[in-house]
């Protein structure tokens, strides 16, 4: 049997040796945190987002300032993104959108009773669920149910009914007062095909609504391209049950004034198409609204000089977004299928008036700019790059949609520029590991020094479930560079190692024989584990094969979504318990399956279901998540990325786990006197004890560990003189950092045991 953990996370496991509180389950909690990056000399303003796929814009005043800022709700993952209007830009708060309701699909804010705060509308099988935003305070949002589902009258020639207002999941409706009468209407598909519902409100400040037309427009969609049938090219009357017979498969409407007279103007976003359509409107001689002219490359013949291309299933946004009181327009896609989901949101300013816009194309990666946002997918590991003892930043995605056919796979580095206790993750673009060239698809990390040579060599699996090997050539100490070394990974029968799909592997230590094994991760949410079985410089990988449980090592099985799939990326780590089994999964959590038993071919049971909660709000799906000590608190911190191409960052804020300094020793020896700290050149260190205490204890050592968790300097402890034991360790060649000075068995059946809590000691530059 056999386990493989990345050695980013083999450092990670180590961290945890001096957290004497931690057991089989976490014992802390975690909170966002804010660790800064830079991109080619300039720092992200909100890098953790967690990047964009398919966002819908509403504007709303969180704060209660008096100027909107931004809620984005992005179907992919479902999930809710708060961001706050700034003199200095566009700042992220994921604390505005916790106790917010769950929502899906789609969800726009629109407040229709009238009391200035922005309502919540959201999609329900094919329906519209409405929660009133009762907020008074902005650190505490309530919202509650007022139609659920909404209803609207219909009358299909045999008197009203009232029935569920239609709106299907995968369409965005247009909901505001279109005809300036005091109440909201909306706007949306029919469930038949490609026609309009027209939905009106008929109580200011309410909801109640009466379906006055199935047919709104005198338009519908065409089957075989973008195109609309308007005019002589197409008549149907009120209340028209079928009047075509059209495919339609997704639509997004927005509702705005294109030309300054007339009612309301439409632009529409079709599933299958890049382009967005312009409809021109007037009334109808029957008092029908009608379309009388479509701009079928919106902007370039309604108010504007450039196309607007947006891969897929483009829906737009009507919002001030620079706060100039004039309406922009927000673009994004409504799909997170073959789309460029790293510059997904295009923005128009508009230069003109609010009734008689102008478009001026701006940018395509709104907010998104200001992010990490990889395209599609994020795996991130978090390990000492160069041996510099800090922390570095591995990611890998898996595509950046480029066009059909070219959807390349990048593995990106970024150094710790920081401190021990003060992180900064700068990337420069060409730090980049070329994977596409191989062949290689959705690429998933893990490194180890496979070689012997003090660096760190790379594994990356993938999409089709191989493994490939590359090679450091850079030497102990240098920023890495990998070239290839094994296409494709082979195991002991040698025969190409084929996980199935998505091979998710990490390298670490499982059976404790100083050689690094694999343990990996795929797509149906089971892990796989190959024993080294060869050396530290030729490795053998010896699959585990159990009688009870096959090739699915712990018969393990993550938490999905559908029942189907699960997408586990193991995240092991040890501390002085063991090693623990933490799996992240579809569904956006990260579970904990205890400890690696003794016997590899028992099963692992699940611990806890969350030990990294998706949250309110939604995190996203497909997690892959990396484990460390970042900001020199003794208490693992993590970072977690997600299909939506970006990451999110936790520090953890345990308040039931003291200062590791402060923490009582458990054998009743006092804490160390460590002087002077912080130091430069020499670490002393003191404590009482009697010889008859250490004696119980077998031979007990003096042992420090650098952040990383690595041992760099172990010796016994000299016999007490008169009950006090001190040392003095030359510290001129450690570099500056945090380090952790403990007292542990030597030797014996408990060899490396802590006997009691570690100290820290932080050395000067």
């Amino acid at each position: 049997m056999k386990i493989s953990f990345g050695i980013s996370h083999t450092l990670i496991i180590i961290f945890l040796f001096i957290i004497p509180e931690f057991s089989a389950q976490w014992s802390h909690d975690f909170e966002q945190g804010v660790i800064p990056v830079v991109i080619d000399g300039d720092t992200l303003p909100n890098p953790w987002v967690g990047g964009f796929t398919a966002p819908q814009w509403s504007p709303i005043d969180f704060d209660f300032d008096s100027d909107e800022d931004l809620f984005a709700f992005d179907r992919d993952g479902s999930r809710l993104l708060a961001f706050e209007r700034t003199d200095e830009g566009w700042v992220y708060r994921p604390e505005w959108v916790q106790g917010w309701p769950d929502l899906v699909d789609w969800c726009l804010l629109r407040d229709y009773d009238c009391d200035g705060r922005p309502d919540i509308f959201t999609s329900h099988q094919n329906g519209i669920y409405v929660y009133r935003n009762i907020t008074e305070d902005p650190v505490n949002p309530q919202f509650v149910p007022v139609a659920t589902p909404l209803l609207a009258s219909y009358d299909f020639g045999a008197g009203p009914d009232m029935l569920p207002v239609i709106c299907l999941g995968i369409d965005i409706p247009a909901i505001l007062d279109h005809d300036g009468d005091g109440d909201i209407d909306i706007i949306s598909f029919t469930e038949t095909s490609s026609t309009l519902y027209r939905f009106h409100g008929e109580t200011a400040c309410g909801l109640e609504m009466t379906c006055t037309n199935r047919c709104y427009g005198m338009l519908a969609e065409a089957t075989e391209n973008n195109a609309l049938f308007i005019g002589d090219n197409f008549n149907c009357g009120f209340n028209v049950v079928d009047p075509r017979d059209a495919m339609h498969a997704g639509g997004s409407i927005t509702s705005l004034q294109l030309d300054n007279t007339g009612p309301l103007d439409l632009i529409i976003g079709d599933v299958s198409f890049p382009l967005s359509l312009a409809v021109l409107m007037e009334d109808a001689v029957d008092g029908q609204d009608s379309a009388i002219f479509v701009d079928q490359a919106f902007p370039i013949l309604t108010g504007g000089t450039e196309g607007l291309y947006c891969q897929r299933f483009p829906a737009s946004y009507h919002i001030d977004v620079d706060n100039d009181g004039v309406r922009d327009l927000l673009f994004s896609p409504n799909t997170y299928l073959e789309t460029d989901d790293d510059a997904s949101v295009h923005y128009l300013k508009n230069t003109g008036e609010d009734l008689d816009p102008t478009w001026d194309y701006i940018q395509n990666d709104f907010i998104q700019e200001s992010m990490i946002d990889l395209g599609r997918g994020s795996y991130p590991v978090l390990t000492d790059l160069d041996s510099d003892g800090l922390i570095d930043l591995v990611i890998a995605n898996k595509e950046k949609y480029q066009g059909v056919d070219n959807t390349p796979t990048s593995i990106l580095l970024f150094k710790n520029t920081g401190s021990p206790i003060s992180p900064v993750f700068s990337h420069q673009w060409q730090d980049t590991v070329d994977v596409s060239s191989y062949g290689i698809e959705s690429a998933f990390p893990a490194l180890g020094d496979l070689d012997g040579d003090g660096d760190l060599d790379l594994i990356v699996g993938d999409e089709l479930g191989l493994m490939h090997r590359f090679e450091n050539i850079a030497g102990e100490g240098n920023w890495p560079e990998f070239n290839v070394s094994e296409l494709s990974i082979s195991d002991s029968e040698q025969e190409v190692i084929d996980i199935g799909q998505f091979a998710a592997p990490q390298l670490i230590d499982i059976n404790s024989d100083n050689l690094l094994d694999l343990v990996v991760g795929e797509k149906n949410g089971t892990l796989t584990l190959f024993l080294n079985c060869g050396d530290n410089l030729t490795q053998s990988w010896c699959k585990v094969v159990s009688d009870a449980f096959g090739e699915n090592w712990g018969d393990i099985h993550v938490t999905n979504i559908l029942g189907i799939n699960g997408y586990s990326t193991p995240a092991l780590y040890k501390d002085s318990l063991g090693i623990h089994v933490l799996v992240a999964n579809e569904t956006g959590t990260v579970q904990s399956f205890g400890l690696v038993n003794n016997d590899l071919e028992l099963a692992l049971e699940e611990v806890n279901s969350e030990v990294i909660a998706n949250g309110e709000g939604g995190s996203g799906f497909r997690a892959g998540v990396a484990f460390a000590e970042l900001n020199g608190d003794t208490l693992v911190d993590c970072i977690i990325g997600i299909q939506n191409g970006g990451l999110r960052c936790y520090i953890s804020s345990d308040t039931s786990t003291s200062d590791i300094s402060t923490l009582p020793l458990t054998i009743g020896i006092p804490i160390f006197n460590v002087f002077p700290n912080p130091g430069k050149h020499i670490l002393n260190w003191e404590f009482s004890a009697s010889p008859s205490l250490l004696a119980n204890h077998s031979q007990a050592a003096i042992e420090v560990r650098n952040e990383l968790g690595q041992s760099i300097f172990k010796s016994p402890v000299p016999t007490p003189n008169e009950g006090r034991v001190s040392g003095s360790i030359s510290t001129n060649n450690w570099p500056g950092g945090v380090y952790f000075l403990s007292l542990i068995e030597l030797s014996g059946t408990k060899k490396g045991d802590l006997l009691g809590s570690p100290i820290r000691w932080i050395k000067l530059q």
